[in-house]
């Protein structure tokens, strides 16, 4: 019979001290410990990445960076429409901050625009996203852009 059977049908009996360093001399049962622990470690080390970057302290910035790879053949002045839809959007209340720019970079020679939004939370830019001339930034970037990267982080001070 097994020890947890054992501890089971004699439960009067103190077996922690009898059985207790046996459990983890038996290999299974260091098995069971190690992948347990391990468990454990890894849903620890989950939990503490997801919530390091959603905890704000008053006095952080929100960073919103979208970058965009145009197509060979888009035309001016449909890049200069979205340019403008970026500036009009950064007027809104809820922008504390906005940058626009040319990537310069010699080690990326494809035309690059970077916007670079700045919140003070992340409800400002939920609420950005449901600004009507958002979806407009879409609709015109899906016929002109190869390539779109967003980055959203929190600036700690």
């Amino acid at each position: 019979m097994s020890i947890i059977g054992k501890c089971f049908l004699w439960p009067k009996e103190n077996l922690s001290r009898k059985y207790g360093n046996l459990l983890l001399k038996s290999p299974d049962m260091k098995k069971i410990f190690f992948a347990a622990l391990m468990l454990l470690t890894v849903a620890l080390l989950l939990h503490n990445k997801a919530t390091a970057q959603s905890n704000n302290a008053p006095g952080d910035l929100l960073r919103h960076i979208v970058m965009i790879t145009f197509k060979k053949d888009a035309p001016a002045d449909s890049i200069q429409a979205l340019d403008n839809i970026y500036k009009s959007l950064s007027k809104s209340t809820m922008v504390k901050d906005f940058e626009m720019g040319i990537n310069m970079s010699i080690r990326d020679t494809l035309v690059k625009h970077v916007f670079v939004t700045t919140f003070t939370s992340k409800d400002d830019l939920a609420n950005y996203k449901k600004v009507p001339a958002y979806s407009g930034l879409f609709k015109l970037s899906l016929a002109i852009a190869e390539d779109v990267t967003v980055a959203d982080y929190w600036v700690k001070k």
